[in-house]
């Protein structure tokens, strides 16, 4: 008996959680914040809503115009027996073995600085590109203090953020797409490329062909070994038809599957997602700011009650 008096008594006490009452109390006082603020909401919502179809009206219109291409294939004209046999003497000549149009350096040389830059001084381009700083009336350039005149380099750069290239590596077809706000320009830019990249190509081939032809014709009037004179027959033949295909193909890189045509609608700015999402934002906007002002309010009321207590 005196030990179960002498033993003390544990109790185990056990804190109740959030009920679902004081949740619903809670919620209940969370919307009724929100009702009583709903017109600082409404106003950021609409303030944030104008603003967004501000924006989607001041935003320049682009279009964009696309060409489907694909890579013109070089056919065989040797026998590929001859070639391997004399490949070190065909290499020497300059002459390529390989019969397989390469596609990357078609868009490497439609990428490149050279290639653009000829492009727009070719094409006059220079007031297309900065139309803003050109008076079409007078045909001069506006320009302010110590502006210089736009340069062939400014123009490549202006040029090149207006294309992209895509390249499908499974069907092996080529997109080039101009960016621009006249959609005109754009589908004439996109169609001029192509036909100014086969033509270089085409006349840079041609060229190619007539150094190689004069150099065969060289050798084969220098050597007398039949074996010899045979590949360079098969030689001399195979660049005569490069020479008489690239003068009769337009097409001579790049075949356009679908020329490029004035795009009927813009590309950007997309004024409905914007206004939309304008407007969804400006709602959650104005819903934090309501949580916010709530935080500063007590953040300031319980600094005046601290206040009170010290001094009390």
């Amino acid at each position: 008996m005196n030990e179960d008096k002498n033993s003390a008594t544990n109790y185990v006490v056990v804190d109740p959680g959030p009920s679902i009452e004081q949740d619903d109390i809670d919620l209940l006082e969370l919307i009724r914040t929100l009702l009583q603020s709903w017109k600082l909401i409404v106003a950021i919502t609409v303030i944030s809503t104008g603003l967004a179809v501000t924006y989607g009206l001041l935003s320049p219109e682009v279009f964009v115009a696309k060409t489907l291409l694909a890579p013109v294939q070089e056919k065989k004209t040797s026998p590929s027996s001859a070639f391997s046999q004399f490949g070190g003497f065909a290499a020497m000549a300059g002459i390529p073995i390989s019969s397989d149009s390469n596609t990357g350096q078609v868009i490497a040389t439609l990428e490149s600085r050279k290639f653009l830059t000829l492009f727009v001084n070719n094409n006059k381009l220079l007031p297309v590109l900065f139309e803003d700083l050109w008076n079409s009336e007078k045909q001069v350039w506006v320009l302010e203090t110590d502006q210089e005149e736009p340069s062939p380099n400014d123009g490549y750069s202006v040029l090149k953020g207006a294309i992209t290239i895509g390249n499908d590596m499974e069907t092996g077809l080529i997109t080039l797409s101009i960016s621009w706000s006249d959609p005109e320009i754009a589908a004439q830019c996109a169609n001029d490329l192509v036909k100014q990249l086969n033509e270089q190509l085409r006349e840079q081939a041609i060229q190619d062909s007539q150094k190689r032809v004069g150099y065969l014709e060289e050798e084969l009037a220098k050597t007398s070994l039949n074996d010899m004179r045979e590949v360079l027959y098969n030689l001399l033949e195979s660049e005569k038809q490069k020479a008489m295909l690239a003068n009769v193909n337009e097409d001579f890189a790049l075949e356009v599957i679908d020329p490029a045509v004035a795009p009927e609608t813009r590309e950007k700015p997309k004024r409905k997602l914007i206004v939309f999402l304008g407007g969804v934002g400006g709602g959650f906007l104005g819903i934090f700011a309501v949580f916010f002002l709530q935080f500063i309010e007590k953040l300031k009321s319980s600094g005046k009650e601290k206040t009170n207590t010290s001094h009390a």
